[in-house]
């Protein structure tokens, strides 16, 4: 099976320039990270039944691991890594089949990869981020408009 990289959930901005910081969280493998963008609320993307995570430097990044990635959360489907995974730890069948490979480059954040059931993208403060995010795109003229 070839390897495909699949965009599953697209950040609020693709300007890397305003990445600030991240942090990573782990609680009984549910997985939290929080992203702080300049001029927008922060926004946290959940990782369901994480079994595996890492991170690679920004400068350790090569055109390959960055691919379909950038400011997004990506699944690679048929990923090598994660079929290694699951036969190094020989995890059931019902789990293995549950897992998927993520992968989001920040730009100076480097690379975020994770293999967990799920991914999600929520906002610490959901009214005040999409509204935020909203304001980004509201043209400031409008036609007909006096």
């Amino acid at each position: 099976m070839a390897i495909e990289i699949v965009p599953v959930i697209l950040l609020p901005t693709m300007d890397a320039s305003r990445f600030e910081r991240c942090t990573f969280a782990l609680e009984e493998r549910k997985a939290t990270m929080t992203i702080y963008m300049k001029e927008l609320e922060p926004f946290v993307i959940f990782f369901g039944r994480l079994c595996w995570h890492r991170v690679t430097p920004s400068e350790q990044c090569t055109s390959t691991i960055t691919e379909g990635c950038h400011l997004a959360v990506a699944e690679i489907k048929g990923s090598p890594a994660l079929k290694a995974h699951v036969n190094k730890y020989q995890l059931p069948q019902k789990e293995a089949q549950s897992l998927h490979h993520y992968r989001i480059f920040l730009g100076a954040g480097g690379v975020h990869e994770a293999f967990a059931a799920s991914a999600s993208l929520n906002w610490v403060d959901a009214l005040k981020g999409w509204g935020r995010v909203k304001a980004l795109f509201r043209p400031v003229a409008r036609v007909g408009d006096r």
